[in-house]
């Protein structure tokens, strides 16, 4: 996936850092990713609906466990959870664009 100079789409509040969101061409290797170095986030602009949400936030789930440290392989099961759902609580609070977006591009059955 590229980027072009493009301004991110939205940015979004993980812990102390902000992350950028850029909706991309994709490259048919990935539909999204996440850089700790580049604090961003791309996904790849051909998703819509629930596999976009979908993949948006398996990418903030990379951001955390990065952010959060849980890159160890023997993090065990009971701290990611805690600090996974620790984030994404103060995600929520401090993103409302976020929780409109998802709820904007989310379809809804019935």
């Amino acid at each position: 996936m590229s980027k072009q100079n493009i301004e991110p789409t939205m940015t979004i509040k993980v812990g102390g850092i902000d992350i950028d969101v850029f909706f991309v061409p994709g490259d048919n290797d990935s539909f999204g990713d996440f850089t700790y170095l580049q604090t961003q986030i791309r996904v790849d602009s051909r998703l819509e609906g629930g596999a976009l949400v979908d993949t948006l936030l398996h990418e903030v789930f990379h951001a955390i466990w990065s952010i959060g440290q849980l890159k160890e392989k023997d993090q065990e099961e009971e701290r990611a959870v805690a600090v996974m759902a620790s984030y994404m609580t103060q995600i929520l609070r401090d993103n409302p664009h976020l929780v409109k977006w998802i709820t904007k591009n989310l379809p809804r059955n019935g």
